[in-house]
């Protein structure tokens, strides 16, 4: 597992053969190609991208090759969710 720190709304672009999973089989063994080096690749590998940014807006082509999550917890968000549990019950 791999945690990557600080990460802005602009990636770095020699990240992305991980991020679309560019996978080599070369034989019974797999390869991903960072760079002009061919590092082999080990199914279990998580990359982990932690960012500060209050509300960032990444592009489309990272949010269709990545799941993001967002744990910014706010009181209108929890109230939102109170509400929708209250809703749910009524109903």
């Amino acid at each position: 597992m791999l945690i990557v720190e600080n990460v802005q709304e602009e990636l770095e672009p020699s990240i992305e053969p991980i991020l679309t999973r560019a996978i080599i089989k070369k034989s019974s063994k797999m390869y991903i190609k960072l760079g002009d080096t061919e590092i082999e690749y080990n199914k279990d590998f998580r990359l982990l991208m932690l960012s500060k940014l209050m509300n960032p807006h990444y592009k489309p082509e990272y949010a269709a090759m990545c799941t993001i999550l967002n744990f910014i917890v706010t009181e209108e968000g929890l109230r939102d969710q109170l509400l929708a549990n209250v809703v749910r019950e009524e109903r």
